[in-house]
């Protein structure tokens, strides 16, 4: 019997209590005609609780028995009554005989049995809970339901628009039972499972309101709330404190690491809305069982799915072979931060497919797209919908809008697409993970991709993003060569800066162990390795790199930290490496002070130590500090430095350069640039003129100054500009504006009589005092030595033995060329480091989510049983 059965058996019992005493009176008051009527409704209510009992548990219970037996009692009552006799032994034998029966009730009637009701509403989301109902369903102890629940999509104004119900849409497996047939009123499951946790505040869909929480949870003795959601690293703190959380009795999240989040952020809650204790125990409530969706991804195998026809004309060719299947996936996110951007993205790839008969694009958008551009993005949603005609009408590839989300990772090869849940749940089966860029729109296959350059006045010398190796460019030409191998482990963003120093190249390593020289004459390489330091733990863990740039003074170089601990002297005589670190200490305080610390999903405050730019004055390094507002000055000579901080403390800087007198530094999302002088400490704002757009993540990527005037390079500024420093006048920088350059700028670097610029796809150049400066990019060389070839054959090689994390093993576009990471997979069969990556990067899986071995759903299922046992009593 089901606990609320008891319950209702029990009720009924104390019922007849009550009316005991009530008989007694009326005898007390010889009111024998309602002494009779009273018996004879005991009488009833015992046949009724006995009906109700062999209903649900059929005949031969014993305490069915004893409620017969209680009925013959009250029978020869009424006579004894009837007759004027002494009914004191009756009232006795009366109570005794209904104490027989409350415990038999207690002892034969027992929970045995748990109702569980699950209330998805999409289809596509029935992922989140359904290996708990397969757990549930092979469970004697358990009858489970699944009622799917109808929901409404937003108006633009907000009001409710059209009622959709999706329960035709879910597998055939699953016995769909109709939302207006199951009375939540009658049937009072004893657990109940929703994935829905937003109630009335989501903006895009609405549940029914029957459906919302608060209401739920007056009908169970468990109401169990499970994210229809995975997360590669962490989860925003809003999610933690929607009203499903607030109002479940019981949280299931994927991982320890997520509990705690969700543990800090609804204590935090509580105190600020003093409300302590109000919605249970905090630490009870959160419980980290693992996700039923990576259940399902781990059960499902490519070979147990059906593929409908039309997706098999796209896959297979006409040998028979198959071609690879790339699973394009775009999220609700990116549509509401991109906007205009997404079309662009969208366009670009399809054009990307278009072209390529040796691999097939499964596209498969956002569930709630379609709603969304309606309800949030109207303007945009006539030019969605014709791109989505565009690539079903012309077969770009597959459109799939089923609600088997599963199928899609099960057939295809490989991922590409926007960050989100389903990267969490794709990188689990080992198969390569790209994620886009959407101010990606062009393929940098052809280019070579330099972080900095060094003018010798006939060649730019330089390493580049993604090929292991040094070049040169001829100043005339623009033609690039490849120069010499650095042979190093890794291959991918290996160095940051570069210096000409003694006739040798010294670069500053980024993912690079190694201090590296290469002689300019002699064409040869040198390497010193590093001291491996424990970066500092107040970073957020998924940034990397030690250093970004390097700086000569006298015959020592100088390495400015961006995640390693310590800036770094080299002495170019002695090769001697000296590392001074006694300002971490400092930062690690003013870390941990912040209210932003560890909270590296919502600031990049702590995403490297030191701005990447540079400003050196005299003997001393300026560094822009990342997560305050403050420069620091580390002076070259005496090893010595000192922190200044600049404006009010919420302020932050990006990019910092000296006009002889003050220095310059741009707010890093403010509008406006700051103007401060250190021997006065004076400070002034200058406001930016109301045509520049800024405000996000960072608007300037450096400041240089020259000619009289500071020079303002974008990231996601609108434009460039350049401030008179005498009267504060701000112009846009013709000089570094360009119809070939449309990229955010990266770095920059100033020489005698130069500035170069660097983007994603090139650099531009602008000689001092000339009126318009040149975008040039460098050809990758068509011929080269066999290594040369070697090395742009291995560009996507990884060394998987370094990942910490998971995020480690992906791909980016914003790195790698799309085509490039195509060509990988189509050829992935054949690679030989394609597999050791594999296997590294499900190995790193086990870090995203508790049983990650298929077997959530029956640990969520076991979890919620002890809690309702517990509950009842004890466990059973």
């Amino acid at each position: 019997m089901r606990k609320y059965h008891q319950g209702q058996v029990l009720e009924l019992i104390k019922t007849l209590e009550e009316a005991h005493r009530e008989l007694v009176r009326l005898h007390s008051e010889q009111e024998t005609g309602m002494f009779v009527g009273l018996l004879a409704d005991c009488q009833e209510c015992a046949v009724h609780i006995g009906n109700y009992i062999e209903g649900l548990e059929g005949e031969g219970t014993s305490t069915v028995s004893k409620l017969e037996e209680y009925c013959e009692l009250l029978y020869f009552a009424s006579i004894e009554a009837n007759n004027g006799g002494n009914l004191e032994d009756f009232f006795l034998q009366l109570q005794n005989q209904l104490v027989r029966i409350e415990d038999s009730v207690h002892a034969e009637l027992r929970q045995n049995k748990i109702e569980i009701a699950f209330f998805p509403y999409k289809a596509s989301m029935w992922d989140s809970c359904e290996s708990v109902w397969k757990a549930a369903i092979e469970d004697p102890q358990c009858d489970a339901y699944v009622v799917p629940i109808p929901y409404f999509d937003r108006k633009q104004d907000g009001t409710l628009g059209q009622m959709n119900y999706e329960g035709d849409q879910y597998p055939d497996y699953v016995p769909v039972v109709d939302w207006r047939e199951y009375s939540l009123e009658e049937r009072r499951p004893d657990i109940i499972v929703t994935i829905n946790p937003y109630d009335d505040r989501n903006l895009v869909t609405v549940v029914h309101p029957d459906y919302f929480s608060r209401r739920l949870k007056g009908y169970t003795d468990l109401l169990v709330y499970i994210p229809y959601f995975v997360s590669v690293d962490d989860v925003a703190e809003h999610f933690c404190t929607s009203s499903g959380v607030l109002l479940a009795d019981r949280v299931i999240v994927q991982s320890d690491r997520i509990r705690e989040t969700y543990i800090r952020t609804l204590k935090q809650f509580e105190r600020e809305n003093q409300c302590v204790g109000r919605f249970g125990n905090v630490e009870d409530k959160i419980v980290a069982l693992g996700s039923p969706k990576f259940d399902k991804v781990i059960r499902t195998k490519r070979e147990d799915c059906y593929v409908p026809d039309a997706w098999r004309q796209l896959i297979e060719k006409p040998d028979g072979t198959r071609k690879k299947v790339i699973l394009y996936n775009t999220t609700i996110s990116a549509l509401l931060d991109g906007n205009e951007k997404v079309l662009d993205k969208l366009r670009y790839v399809f054009e990307n497919f278009r072209k390529r008969d040796d691999v097939v694009l499964l596209w498969r958008p956002h569930p709630l797209n379609e709603s969304t551009y309606r309800s949030m993005r109207p303007q945009l949603l006539v030019d969605y919908e014709r791109i989505v005609e565009q690539y079903k009408c012309e077969r770009i590839g597959i459109y799939d809008d089923t609600a088997d989300l599963h199928r899609a990772i099960a057939i295809s090869d490989a991922y590409y697409g926007d960050w989100g849940s389903l990267v969490a749940l794709y990188s689990c089966t080992g198969k390569p993970v790209m994620i886009q860029d959407l101010s990606v729109l062009s393929s940098p296959k052809e280019q070579l991709l330099p972080h900095n350059v060094h003018d010798d006045g006939q060649y730019l010398w330089f390493s580049v993003r993604d090929i292991n190796g040094v070049f040169r460019a001829n100043k005339e030409t623009m033609t690039a060569e490849y120069m010499a191998g650095l042979n190093e482990a890794h291959h991918d963003h290996l160095f940051y800066d570069v210096i000409e120093a003694e006739g040798k190249l010294y670069f500053a390593p980024l993912n690079s162990d190694n201090i590296v020289a290469y002689d300019m004459a002699l064409n040869t390489i040198e390497k010193q390795a590093l001291q491996i330091r424990e970066r500092p733990e107040w970073l957020n863990p998924i940034t990397r790199g030690h250093f970004r740039k390097v700086i000569q003074y006298k015959r020592q170089l100088f390495f400015v930290a961006n995640t390693y601990p310590a800036i770094l002297r080299y002495d170019l005589e002695s090769r001697e490496m000296t590392y001074y670190s006694d300002w971490l200490g400092h930062l690690e305080s003013t870390a941990k002070k912040s209210s932003n610390y560890q909270k590296w999903n919502e600031t990049v405050d702590f995403d490297c130590i030191f701005v990447a730019g540079k400003s050196n004055v005299g003997s001393e390094i300026v560094l822009n500090v990342v997560m305050s507002n403050e420069l620091m000055f580390f002076d070259m000579e005496t090893f010595t430095h000192q922190f200044f901080e600049i404006g009010r403390a919420d302020e932050r800087y990006w990019g910092v350069c000296y006009d002889g007198r003050h220095y310059w530094l741009a707010s890093r999302t403010g509008h406006y640039v700051v103007k401060w002088e250190r021997e006065s400490q004076t400070y002034e704002r200058i406001e930016l003129p109301d045509y520049v757009k800024t405000g996000q993540f960072h608007n300037f990527q450096a400041l240089v100054y020259a000619d009289g005037y500071v020079w303002m390079l974008p990231f996601l500024a609108s434009t460039a500009l350049k401030i008179d420093i005498q009267d504060h006048s701000i112009q846009q920088a013709n000089e570094f504006i360009s119809s070939t350059r449309q990229d955010p700028y990266l770095n920059a670097t100033q020489r005698e009589d130069a500035i170069y610029a660097l983007t994603l796809t090139g650099i531009h150049q602008w000689k001092i005092g000339a009126e318009q400066g040149d975008f040039f990019s460098f050809d990758v060389p068509d011929q080269g030595p066999d290594e040369f070839k070697r090395l742009k054959s291995t560009k996507l090689q990884r060394h998987p033995a370094e990942w910490n994390s998971v995020i480690d093993a992906f791909y980016w576009d914003v790195h790698t060329d799309l085509n490039l990471y195509l060509d990988y997979v189509q050829q992935l069969d054949g690679v030989p480091f394609a597999k050791p990556q594999s296997d590294r990067q499900m190995q790193l899986c086990s870090a995203l989510s508790n049983n990650l071995n298929g077997a959530s759903g029956q640990a969520i299922l076991e979890y919620c049983k002890r809690s309702i046992h517990i509950a009842a009593g004890g466990v059973r």
